[in-house]
């Protein structure tokens, strides 16, 4: 039993040394960059000869440009919503639109007035996502060489069901983290990962659960979990509690009885005793749950993400600091101040402040103000360490469902009916609607609105968050809520009525009542 125990290793050890020399060669050039501003210009010239002869190229004249100088005077900053006539051509079929290179794929993220988003996806793109990921897997395993011995857990996206309304020849959906490298290296990943059969296609999220953690339980030398929000990791935790007995069928009799004393226990970490980090996000509304999971896992390194978008890659993290580096490799970066609203390049912006960031990408989108604000940290061998500092305007995030005012004011537009107050609001696992108005809204009606949010309704069948629950003013809610940021000593005149607000606890302070409402 222990030369087959040996066996498994070597060949893990084996697997994983192959796929780290192909990270070798990012990795050694990021850690030898020295002129990052040279850097970025070459990946600003690469990406506008790539796509000079494209519609949008042409209109800005790509070919003519030679400096970032003269790409910021010749090419505007974009939203989204500057690039909707391009996104329907290309969902028409039409090539060469915003990029030369044939789009494989729109990948869906939340909108901001639309209930989604189409981002283009190229290979070119998934190429500078990978010089991101590459580095960082590479310096993970030079700091814990001990990985390479085990296995390891990326969380799966299942494909629960969205019904976009788009019509497109193109393909809409999502990619999992392996199909961002090549054909050998995802095969070579696959043999490493834990993941039941199939366990992608699972449109049922019961399902998803029980296979995915029967797999878990059958598999002790875990060494790597990858989470995206460490909630995920809680309600499986939270699955287990309640489902132990179903899942522990499943297992083998020496690894039930081993592990059914520690889920009495509640000794999980044990479960998977070689476990030796977790990676997930680990900024802003993630924080409370970060620390349930060290509390849970006292032994496990718990390693925060680095910043990454569906439109791009951003940060990666620094394996010896709990920082992330910016991806200067992966796309051309310019950085709006917030303290003087002016753009930086990335060798003129500063430690200690806040930028909003903006994105020129291989996936078609120019100067494309993604509206993620970062703080600059440190500056050091002229890499920039940053870290995500919240969404520009109003937005609330609670597990990356990224619901954005403007999007609830246009739900709120669809009822035609008097409303003399009303605001959004997180409360732990759900949001409120506070509402004074003379009849009544339904609370399903509401809730399949917010679920053609691509983010909301996946969060929903995750069971991150539970479905909103309406609370019904009867008070003076204007005068309520202008006392209580009184209270909270903002100055009167600074003040302003939100559809949206990213505080919790406004139950307290409303006079009302919840209306009664079934969970789906």
């Amino acid at each position: 039993m222990e030369r087959i125990v040996m066996l498994v290793k070597l060949y893990l050890y084996i697997v994983h040394s192959i796929l780290l020399l192909f990270y070798k060669k990012e990795y050694r050039k990021y850690m030898n960059s020295r002129n990052i501003l040279e850097i970025q210009e070459n990946k600003l010239k690469e990406i506008l000869e790539n796509n000079k002869n494209s519609l949008y190229g042409k209109k800005y004249n790509f070919d003519k440009i030679k400096t970032i100088e003269d790409f910021q005077k010749e090419v505007p900053l974009t939203t989204y919503e500057d690039y909707l006539a391009y996104i329907e051509k290309i969902k028409n079929g039409e090539e060469h639109i915003l990029t030369y290179e044939k789009v494989k794929m729109f990948e869906l993220t939340s909108g901001s007035t639309s209930a989604s988003k189409l981002i283009p996806y190229t290979d070119s793109l998934k190429k500078e996502f990978q010089a991101g990921i590459k580095v960082w897997l590479y310096s993970l395993y030079k700091k814990y060489p001990s990985l390479k011995f085990g296995k390891s857990y990326w969380s799966i996206t299942p494909k629960i069901d969205f019904q976009h309304k788009e019509k497109s020849v193109i393909p809409i959906g999502f990619e999992e983290d392996s199909e961002y490298f090549g054909n050998l290296e995802k095969h070579l990943i696959d043999s490493i990962f834990v993941n039941p059969k199939d366990i992608k296609n699972e449109k049922d999220m019961d399902r998803f659960y029980f296979k995915t953690l029967s797999a878990l339980m059958a598999e002790e030398n875990i060494r790597l979990f990858s989470f995206w929000s460490p909630s995920l990791l809680l309600l499986l935790i939270e699955y287990l509690e309640k489902n132990s007995e179903k899942i522990l069928k499943t297992l083998k009799e020496k690894r039930k009885q081993e592990v059914r004393k520690y889920i009495e226990n509640k000794e999980y970490h044990k479960i998977w005793k070689n476990l030796i980090l977790i990676s997930c996000w680990g900024d802003m509304n993630s924080t409370e749950y970060l620390k349930k999971i060290q509390e849970i896992f006292p032994n496990t390194v718990i390693q925060e993400k680095g910043l990454l978008a569906t439109e791009g890659f951003i940060s990666f993290p620094d394996t010896e600091k709990n920082l992330s580096k910016l991806s200067i490799y992966s796309h051309f970066f310019e950085f709006l101040s917030l303290d003087d609203n002016k753009i930086y390049k990335v060798s003129e912006i500063e430690a200690n402040k806040k930028y909003e960031l903006i994105l020129t990408t291989s996936g078609g989108l120019y100067r494309y103000c993604i509206g993620d604000i970062i703080e600059v940290i440190s500056i050091e061998n002229n890499v920039p360490y940053i870290k995500f500092a919240g969404r520009k305007g109003a937005v609330s995030d609670l597990f990356g469902e990224k619901l954005e005012e403007s999007f609830l004011k246009n739900i709120m537009e669809t009822y035609k009916q008097k409303i003399d107050f009303y605001m959004f609001a997180p409360n732990k696992n759900h949001y409120i609607l506070f509402i004074k108005t003379d009849r009544k809204i339904d609370v399903q009606d509401l809730e399949n609105k917010l679920r053609e949010n691509f983010h909301y309704d996946y969060c929903r069948k995750l069971g991150q968050l539970k479905a909103i629950k309406m609370f019904t003013l009867t008070g003076q809610p204007e005068k309520e809520y202008i006392e209580a940021c009184q209270n909270k000593n903002q100055k009167l005149g600074n003040i302003k009525m939100t559809a949206l607000s990213k505080e919790s606890g406004w139950e307290n302070i409303f006079n009302g009542y919840f209306q009664e409402s079934e969970d789906e």
